[in-house]
C-alpha cells in the first residue's frame, strides 16, 4: 500500500489562524487496484510549534485496513506541508 498523490486539495476558510482545513481526494495504490478516497484533515499548529492533526476519511469506500492506511496519510499529508506543497 502506498499513498501515490492527493488530488483537488482545497482549504476551507476559517477564522482561527493556526487551524487550517482542508478536503481533498487521496490516491492510494493497494495490492489488487488505485482506489481514490475522499478525505477531510484539519492541521493545527500549538502554542510551540507543534502540529497536531486530525484525519477523516470513510472507511468502507477502501477495501483494506484502516490503520495503516491513516497512518500512511498523516505521514504524507504531514511531509508534503513541511515542504510547503499544501495551500496557505
Amino acid at each position: 500500500m502506498q499513498i501515490l498523490k492527493l488530488n483537488d486539495v482545497k482549504k476551507s476558510e476559517g477564522v482561527i489562524y493556526y487551524r487550517r482545513q482542508y478536503t481533498a481526494e487521496a490516491e492510494i495504490e493497494l495490492p489488487n487496484c488505485v482506489d481514490k478516497i475522499p478525505i477531510s484533515f484539519i492541521i493545527e499548529t500549538g502554542p510551540l510549534g507543534d502540529k497536531q492533526f486530525d484525519l477523516e476519511f470513510d472507511p468502507y469506500k477502501v477495501n483494506y485496513p484502516f490503520i495503516p492506511i491513516k497512518k500512511a496519510l498523516k505521514e504524507y499529508i504531514l511531509n508534503i506541508d513541511q515542504m510547503g506543497a499544501l495551500p496557505l
